[in-house]
């Protein structure tokens, strides 16, 4: 467990190298490194909570991890400077983005004041709307209609319901292309702050509709709550959210293009040696 955990904070040793003396095949071993971690959460996902959804989002995270790794390793043209350059920023979005996520998944304190403060905006703002409820600390929202808990279970909020997936993303892509500093200010508020607002509603509506019994008994209610309508709120909401970044920040979304057309660029080539 103690290696697992170790993991994350390999690849990113390697890949602060990688940028800092421009070596592609240390960035390539923290790729390499960083997908084995992401096995483990296939693993996980699949084996141990049954979660396909989950697993299959993990399972392209391995899959993007082993290409790029693999990427790396090929020497680029010397007159291809974007190829290059693509390669780096990828790298640094990864660094910036594992070195905010990580210690929030690893260290059990900051895991915990993470969890602790989305429960108590969450049970705040549920109070104000008029919603009886109440906080056991660090992670449990209880309703104080006491029959109601010797049936049912209380809400647990847990590291996803912060939004801190999302929200260190943003935070990467936002500040791992280059751009001009007020652009990356105004792309980092318009995005993080927002996601975790909108990540607050959403823990309101999903408690509100368990509790309140909104789409029939509290676990079909929470089914529906929380499986579909906050999905498919969270997945509008982050298009909505990307949509505002590309605006402000053209330079992220021009090398998001480019990505796509050097990935397609190199399984073509890939396809037609092997064929």
């Amino acid at each position: 467990m103690v290696l697992l955990s170790s993991i994350p904070f390999i690849a990113i040793g390697l890949f602060a190298l990688a940028l800092l003396f421009k070596k592609r095949a240390v960035g390539a071993l923290g790729w390499f490194v960083f997908s084995l971690y992401c096995a483990s959460e296939v693993s996980y996902y699949l084996i141990e909570k049954a979660e396909y959804f989950d697993a299959a989002i993990a399972l392209i995270f391995l899959a993007f991890t082993l290409l790029f790794a693999a990427l790396m390793l090929k020497p680029a043209s010397p007159s291809d400077r974007e190829e290059e350059a693509l390669h780096f920023t990828v790298t640094k979005i990864a660094l910036i983005t594992a070195a905010l996520y990580f210690p929030f998944a690893e260290f059990p304190a900051l895991e915990t004041l993470i969890i602790a403060l989305t429960t108590r905006i969450t049970v705040t703002v549920l109070a104000i709307l008029g919603v009886s409820v109440y906080m056991v600390y660090p992670s449990s929202i209880y309703t104080t209609a006491s029959s109601f808990h010797a049936v049912y279970k209380p809400i647990e909020i847990i590291l996803a319901c912060t939004a801190i997936q999302s929200m260190v993303l943003f935070a990467g892509l936002v500040f791992g292309v280059t751009a001009p500093r007020n652009r990356k200010l105004k792309a980092f508020l318009v995005s993080v702050p927002t996601i975790y607002v909108l990540n607050i509603v959403r823990n309101v509506f999903v408690t509100a509709a368990y509790f309140g019994e909104w789409f029939g008994p509290p676990l079909q209610s929470f089914d529906i709550g929380h499986g579909i309508i906050a999905r498919i709120f969270v997945m509008i909401s982050l298009i909505a959210v990307a949509y505002a970044v590309f605006v402000l920040l053209p330079e992220a979304l021009d090398l998001i293009e480019y990505f796509f057309r050097y990935l397609s660029r190199r399984l073509t080539a890939s396809i037609r040696i092997s064929g």
